[in-house]
């Protein structure tokens, strides 16, 4: 009987961290692209995703939401975000640095990226921010 595992985690690839500085409450950041943005050579399944945000005060209640897109081939910057999954974190309030883990984030083919949504209340600090994917799959053995 075939027994489903996942695969070792890839390399840590730090992408986008200054398109989260001074990100406005309420702002979705600039697309941040990994392994070239093609994920048909690479055919990733999941990443483990690794955000950290410089010193914040976040409002009660406050939270960020990366979310994959894909483009569509041929079109340019034509974004696909309607029906791909999101992901929502927290924030835990008081001033300090920030980092969380989303450790099962579903990607797709083709040419995409993350981008992250700040919902936290406020900016997000002009430094001190980063993005960092690590790639894994499943292995059916």
């Amino acid at each position: 009987m075939a027994v489903v595992k996942w695969t070792a985690l890839g390399s840590e690839i730090s992408i986008g961290g200054g398109s989260l500085n001074s990100l406005a409450n309420g702002s979705t950041s600039a697309k941040m692209v990994f392994n070239n943005s093609d994920n048909t050579t690479g055919r990733n399944l999941h990443a483990r995703v690794t955000v950290e945000l410089g010193s914040i005060t976040p409002s009660a209640g406050g939270s960020v939401t990366i979310r994959w897109y894909n483009t569509r081939a041929g079109v340019g910057d034509e974004d696909i975000t309607a029906g791909l999954d999101s992901y929502t974190m927290p924030l835990i309030s008081g001033t300090s640095t920030k980092r969380f883990i989303f450790p099962n984030v579903r990607i797709y083919n083709g040419d995409g990226g993350f981008v992250l949504v700040n919902n936290s209340g406020v900016s997000l600090n002009g430094s001190g921010n980063s993005f960092i994917v690590q790639t894994y799959n499943e292995d059916v053995s």
